[in-house]
């Protein structure tokens, strides 16, 4: 396997937590880098379907995996110090942390693509967000960590991210995100262009 960016990073920010549960876990690749760097213990790697279970079942064959077909949480059973789900869709994201147990446990989220949504599902449930980073490997990938809880976010803020916000490297972040807005905004019209000039205005504040 090709050396990753974004498997690395995820990888690393589970040390620390001995018992890791991956959803959508794929190829098992970040356990497999975690138990690798000592960062881990013992993992649950659970995915959807058979097929990509399988193949973690093949990379992660003689670690400390238990391996479970599941959608998301619901044939979970085993505790777990940390859960990461990463790489899919902030709608299916929402989804899969309705069905979160109600501990202590922290959550390592990883959408591909509209983190506001997920801001916003976290807001309005009884979560907070810990802490949040940036990493570009091909395409920039915003990565939040999450517990139990309660948070206030503006409207800036389920764009920015309430941390993001504070942190150097995601300057190049927002300014990619800005340069897509104006690359397509005399194209927009209507209620689609009102949006892109809202966003336009949250990124250029945050940029000041």
């Amino acid at each position: 396997m090709a050396k990753n960016k974004r498997i690395s990073f995820l990888a690393s920010r589970l040390k620390g937590y001995p018992k890791v549960l991956d959803i959508g876990t794929d190829h098992g690749y970040v356990l497999k880098e975690a138990f690798d760097h000592g960062f881990i213990k013992e993992a649950i790697a659970s995915d959807l379907r058979e097929q990509p279970l399988k193949s973690a079942m093949k990379n992660l064959e003689n670690y400390p995996v238990t391996f479970i077909l599941s959608d998301g949480f619901l044939n979970i059973k085993d505790t777990f110090d940390l859960a990461l789900i990463a790489g899919m869709g902030a709608h299916l994201i929402t989804e899969i942390m309705r069905h979160a147990p109600k501990g202590d446990e922290v959550f390592l989220l990883q959408p591909n693509d509209k983190h506001e949504i997920v801001r916003e599902y976290l807001l309005h449930h009884e979560w907070n967000i810990t802490d949040e980073w940036v990493i570009h490997d091909k395409f920039y990938y915003v990565i939040m960590e999450v517990k139990r809880g309660h948070m206030s976010l503006t409207n800036d803020e389920l764009i920015t991210g309430p941390i993001l916000k504070h942190k150097a490297e995601a300057k190049d972040y927002y300014q990619f995100k800005l340069t897509q807005i104006n690359q397509i905004i005399d194209q927009a019209k209507g209620s689609s262009r009102k949006s892109l000039e809202q966003r336009r205005e949250i990124y250029q504040n945050v940029l000041k």
